[in-house]
């Protein structure tokens, strides 16, 4: 046995059943890596997501929750007359959600794709500034 396949043994047992994949003794999951950042007046949520048709690429929001979910099929049957030469079926997808704060403008969300990347731009809601208020002296 070779001790990568020894490795990969160990970290199935160490680290439990999880829905994880091997080829060619890498990791493959079925979440792409996921970047979140906080700017002045939005954030920014980027996917890495190459090679994927980002026309099946849905994104939602409800109740403050921001679902990004990608599902595609392909199928290829080669033939020969009657005889079926090769046949080959791939199914790849994934789903994330994130919870929101409250201080999201959902109305306001915007994605684009662009050379695998995935950005997702949230609008803040200005949150509302504290208001002094003069009280009036009357004699």
């Amino acid at each position: 046995m070779s001790t990568n396949l020894l490795s990969l043994i160990d970290q199935f047992f160490d680290e439990g059943i999880r829905p994880i994949a091997y080829t060619l003794g890498r990791p493959i999951t079925n979440s792409p890596a996921l970047n979140i950042k906080e700017r002045e007046d939005h954030y920014e949520v980027s996917l890495a997501v190459p090679g994927i048709d980002p026309q099946k690429v849905k994104v939602e929001i409800k109740e403050n929750i921001l679902t990004i979910s990608f599902e595609d099929k392909k199928e290829e049957i080669n033939k020969d007359g009657d005889m079926i030469r090769q046949e080959y079926h791939e199914y790849v997808s994934f789903s994330r959600s994130l919870s929101l704060p409250k201080t999201v403008d959902s109305n306001s969300i915007k994605a684009k794709y662009n050379r695998g990347i995935l950005t997702i731009n949230i609008t803040k809601i200005p949150e509302a500034q504290p208001k002094t208020i003069n009280v009036e002296v009357e004699e």
